[in-house]
């Protein structure tokens, strides 16, 4: 009797997702109709510090308000992480839209009650396409 055994060896070849040029939008808008300002955060790897900074809103003819946009070209950081919010109670709500090479990855919304600050948190990971 012969016995024949054959084996094969398979190379498995886990391929990494590289997470380079990525274009990240943050775009927030209010609707407060009148001086409002918002205060953006969000983390800076590179610099390993959060960048932090009012932008006051601005008014289109009609007084209606316009939005703040924020572009971060050539991104290669696998996470995006921040807050948006009102310094003040003002009953208004703000919205928080970001996106990742014109995909819409965050669309959130808030309306203060008067008692608080309207706060809206992130924390997206952009390689597994979820905010933890």
């Amino acid at each position: 009797m012969i016995l024949i055994i054959s084996c094969t060896t398979a190379e498995t070849v886990i391929e990494e997702e590289t997470l380079t040029d990525n274009t990240i939008k943050i775009e927030v808008t209010s609707s407060e109709i009148a001086n409002d300002e918002i205060f953006i955060t969000y983390y800076e790897y590179q610099t390993d510090t959060y960048n932090w900074k009012p932008y006051p809103i601005s008014y289109d003819s009609s007084g209606n308000p316009e939005p703040v946009i924020i572009i971060l070209e050539n991104y290669n950081y696998r996470y995006i992480a921040g807050e948006v919010y009102r310094n003040n109670n003002i009953p208004s709500k703000i919205t928080l839209k970001i996106s990742v090479n014109d995909e819409v990855i965050i669309d959130e919304s808030k309306t203060g009650n008067g008692n608080e600050y309207v706060t809206i948190r992130f924390n997206y990971d952009i390689k597994s396409k979820k905010n933890i």
